[in-house]
């Protein structure tokens, strides 16, 4: 009966935390919207403005969170933000219901770390498939860039072809700051908003150049032909790192995968065993020394052998 009414607490605590979630990202939406198709008059004081008083309400925490949810929307859209909740709440349950021989508050423990594992690696592999998309991409993306500015036609008209022409994530993030630039926001904030979105090195030196070449002219012409080769070169020399590193990231795989098969093989050939270290204190402690090790030594190898975007 507790195990019941502890899973129904619990799955009232999701249904209520995501209610709250959505109407605070709902509001953000709305006041991200009102920021946008605002002008600001520099004649106006826009500390007495009655429209701004909710920007002065927003603080660091509140921008970041909104920095955190554009970063989101740009990895998960709709459908696959919806998959991922049922697939959490699926796990939490599985979790809770398929482990009776943890006590339950150990068990609770490993629910939330089933889910915020779960959460984190979905966010990694969505913004993995999302760097892998953006390099296979942006070169060509700089060079339609490059042939219309060859042509004489404007940054914003070139940004507007490239946002019709471009498939695939980066076509929907191109459209985005077509849109912003139609409703009268200017270059430089477009570009900011979508470098929130577009986290990486070769679109931050690619929204410098629009931004230098838009406030002090110049032959952005040859710079895109420039970084269109430096992203090129880059991607050579990281496809080169990651051979050469194959091995110990091979390696440290293995040796983080032995833990996990022998306590599934004490699991089955001796369940006293597992009991002692399951449902003891000297076996908790164990545990968590062997969580705590793996998981620093595969922080230090990843660390060691990361290739930097």
């Amino acid at each position: 009966m507790q195990v019941i009414i502890g899973s129904l607490l619990f799955l009232v605590f999701l249904l209520s935390s995501y209610k709250v979630l959505q109407y605070q990202r709902q509001r953000m939406i709305l006041k991200r919207r009102l920021n946008l198709v605002s002008v600001v008059d520099s004649t106006v004081n826009t500390t007495t403005s009655a429209l701004f008083i909710w920007q002065q309400k927003t603080g660091f925490l509140l921008q970041y969170w909104s920095q955190i949810q554009s970063r989101i929307d740009s990895l998960f859209d709709r459908q696959s933000k919806r998959w991922l909740l049922i697939t959490l709440v699926s796990a939490a349950l599985v979790t809770w219901f398929f482990m009776p021989f943890f006590s339950p508050l150990m068990r609770m423990m490993i629910v939330v770390i089933s889910v915020i594992g779960i959460a984190g690696a979905s966010y990694w592999l969505m913004r993995v498939r999302q760097h892998r998309e953006f390099e296979a991409a942006f070169t060509q993306v700089l060079g339609q860039m490059s042939r219309a500015v060859s042509a004489g036609i404007s940054v914003p008209q070139a940004i507007a072809q490239i946002a019709d022409y471009q498939q695939g994530m980066l076509g929907r993030e191109f459209s985005l700051i077509r849109d912003r630039l139609e409703i009268g926001i200017g270059l430089k904030q477009a570009l900011d908003q979508a470098s929130i979105r577009l986290p990486y090195v070769s679109f931050h030196f690619f929204r410098v150049a629009l931004i230098l070449n838009e406030e002090n002219g110049g032959q952005l012409r040859e710079v895109l032909h420039s970084l269109s080769r430096t992203v090129h070169d880059n991607a050579a020399i990281k496809m080169k790192i990651k051979s050469l590193t194959a091995e110990p990231r091979m390696t440290a795989a293995i040796l983080a995968s032995l833990p996990v098969i022998l306590i599934a093989v004490m699991f089955f050939k001796n369940p006293s065993a597992f009991i002692t270290l399951t449902q003891s204190a000297s076996g908790h402690l164990v545990l968590g020394y062997v969580v705590t090790s793996m998981a620093l030594g595969l922080a230090v190898i990843h660390l060691l052998t990361k290739v930097r975007a």
